[in-house]
């Protein structure tokens, strides 16, 4: 199958799905959505998989929502071309169906992961940092609500008071932070990146395919219930909020390269 907005390669057992629009920062985008969920039903599919990296192409790893889609959908720029979102609840599970993956998962994270594009890092079970990466739940900078499983996710990783402390200051963090946190699972030099990258893949590609498939069911059997009601709230308010001055404020503030104001209406 040919994909325009992501690359599928392959070697061996191990498959990488790399988002592809590095003009944007892999920026999300609804027709990267189209063909996310495409992709991970070929890897489902295929029985000798045995593990998933998802990486960017160029110098990140996603910059989040598309800047012009989110910019009409707020109303900062109604007049912008982009696409429309849509349905905010459809848009996350397209790029969130990698969480129901049965094989492996690994978040090469190459680059910048921000917002949304952070929140589809922390939904694969492990994720390796490069070391100048920076990480960020920027969600309340643009005066919107956190969408695409990002309280869902974040607080089991790091504890609540720490996910609110990201949340609420919307703090864009280094690797190294990130890593302490408990966010990710290894930090690594850009020079050894990519090596390291394939050890571990190869390593867990290497290990009884079936035996790993349940052991990761087993693992989410109990942590993962909640997941849709989640996703059903984050809709609802990031649609609410989507519909604030204080979001095309923030919007446009960021499309400005200044301070946003927030006047909390």
């Amino acid at each position: 199958m040919r994909y325009e907005h992501i690359r599928l390669s392959r070697d061996g057992g191990i498959v990488t799905l790399a988002f592809n629009r590095p003009e944007t920062r892999n920026a999300m985008t609804p027709a990267m959505g189209e063909e996310v969920p495409r992709a991970l039903e070929e890897i489902r599919a295929d029985a000798s998989v045995r593990v998933l990296v998802l990486t960017g192409t160029g110098k990140a790893f996603s910059s989040g929502g598309n800047l012009g889609m989110i910019a009409r959908d707020t109303g900062a720029r109604p007049d912008s071309d982009a696409p429309s979102i849509g349905s905010a609840r459809d848009f996350y599970g397209r790029f969130l169906a990698i969480a129901d993956l049965p094989v492996p998962t690994i978040a090469a994270i190459n680059g910048h992961a921000i917002g949304a594009g952070l929140c589809v890092a922390l939904a694969c079970d492990l994720r390796i940092a490069v070391a100048d990466a920076k990480l960020g739940m920027t969600f309340t900078k643009l005066g919107i609500h956190p969408g695409m499983g990002a309280t869902f996710f974040l607080p089991r990783l790091v504890g609540t008071a720490r996910a609110c402390e990201l949340f609420f200051t919307g703090r864009v963090i280094d690797a190294g932070e990130a890593e302490r946190l408990g966010m990710v699972n290894r930090v690594v030099a850009r020079a050894e990146f990519d090596a390291v990258v394939r050890s571990l893949a190869q390593e867990i590609a290497a290990a009884a395919p079936l035996a790993v498939r349940l052991v990761k069911k087993s693992i989410y059997r109990g942590v993962r219930q909640t997941l849709d009601d989640m996703l059903d709230y984050e809709a609802l308010n990031q649609q609410t909020t989507f519909a604030t001055a204080d979001a095309r404020e923030g919007v446009t503030a960021l499309l400005e390269k200044r301070e946003p104001r927030f006047e909390g209406k």
